[in-house]
């Protein structure tokens, strides 16, 4: 699964605790679980990170811009995105991320 997506996953799962409350002793002995509560977890996981990828697939561009800039700190980098979109939007183009393909050049 692409960094990123671990990366929101950890971000945005901070501190929460879906499926690891101590089982009570009553399911114990009756045995009411079918599915274990570590299953159940890895299960919910997945499951947010799957919905994370299609957000991510389905971002806009001005989402991804809004994410490169928040993750650039660097001045030079800075003035280089800033140049490079004042030359996408004379081209009417942009590089974009796709999950599957990489970087890709789609025209608007």
């Amino acid at each position: 699964m692409d960094v990123r997506i671990e990366h929101i996953f950890n971000e945005s799962m901070q501190g929460d605790k879906s499926f690891q409350e101590k089982d009570e002793v009553l399911s114990i002995f009756f045995g009411t679980n079918k599915y274990s509560k570590q299953e159940m977890r890895e299960t919910w996981n997945k499951g947010i990170k799957h919905g994370i990828e299609i957000g991510l697939r389905y971002a806009s561009l001005d989402g991804q811009r809004i994410e490169l800039r928040k993750n650039t700190t660097n001045e030079k980098h800075n003035e280089f995105i800033e140049k490079f979109y004042k030359l996408a939007e004379e081209y009417k183009c942009a590089v974009q991320y796709h999950p599957k393909y990489g970087m890709v050049i789609v025209s608007r």
